[in-house]
């Protein structure tokens, strides 16, 4: 079989599972992180759609019609692996939400360093939260479903089967409403117990009028806040790594309306 005549049913194929997996990396965490160089983006994208490109149905050029048709279908590929991207980077999104609410409670909503996840400036509550996750992530073997639901979606929803008129947007924003359900539980512990110390203080405030209680609750805040983050850290863990081990139900109700549509 001559060089060209690889290319002729081969290439189209790997330049539409090249557009579904650079849409992937440039979405998913923790491939999408701003840390990781573009370089290694654009050769994990190609080294994955290498990888995919014998598990699908030769596609001949003749399939495009031109070459509108390739860009267009292109685009769709595109953006079939940026949602399947953009659903585990909610989750991402909503376990950074529950730092920041955790460092507003506490008293850290000012101070600010650089997330080397996401090279933004954060909290440190919000920092810490953001390393855990990916190593959560890691740990329960997230980047796994994140490859498998990949795999998947050329076997459900393979390369010009995709049309344009289902509810996967209505679908990706209740992961988006999830994505603040998740912060809110995150954030729940730290919120409570700063609900309670301030609850405390102010009956001091009335009980011993001479106690200088705004000076003292600075501290006395900070102090609790951490402690009780500390104390709900394994809590927290078990809560993330359960939103991760839902991802394979999240692709796979992605992938059964990609099918029919975005």
């Amino acid at each position: 079989m001559s060089l060209e005549t690889i290319l002729g049913r081969h290439l189209p194929t790997f330049l539409l599972a090249l557009a579904r997996c650079g849409g992937l990396v440039a979405f998913a965490p923790p491939f999408a992180a701003q840390a990781v160089p573009r370089q290694v983006k654009v050769g994990l994208a190609a080294l994955l759609a290498l990888i995919l490109t014998p598990l699908l149905p030769p596609i001949g050029a003749a399939a495009f019609g031109s070459a509108l048709g390739l860009a267009a279908t292109l685009v769709g590929e595109l953006a079939v692996g940026a949602v399947l991207g953009m659903a585990v980077q909610f989750t991402f999104a909503g376990i950074g939400m529950a730092g920041e609410l955790s460092s507003i409670q506490i008293g850290l909503g000012m101070p600010a360093a650089l997330d080397p996840h996401a090279q933004i400036q954060v909290t440190a509550v919000n920092n810490l939260l953001d390393q855990i996750a990916v190593l959560v992530f890691l740990a329960v073997g997230g980047h796994h479903h994140l490859l498998l639901g990949l795999h998947q979606s050329m076997t459900l929803a393979p390369p010009l089967t995709v049309s344009f008129d289902g509810g996967a947007l209505e679908y990706l924003m209740g992961l988006f409403a999830a994505a603040f359900l998740l912060a809110v539980r995150l954030a729940a512990p730290v919120g409570a117990a700063m609900l309670v110390t301030m609850a405390a203080l102010g009956l001091l405030n009335r009980a011993a009028p001479q106690v200088n209680v705004f000076m003292m609750s600075f501290a006395l805040i900070l102090g609790i806040g951490f402690l009780v983050l500390l104390a709900a850290l394994p809590l927290m863990v078990s809560v993330i790594a359960g939103s991760y081990r839902e991802l394979p139900g999240v692709f796979a109700g992605l992938l059964a309306r990609v099918h029919h549509g975005l």
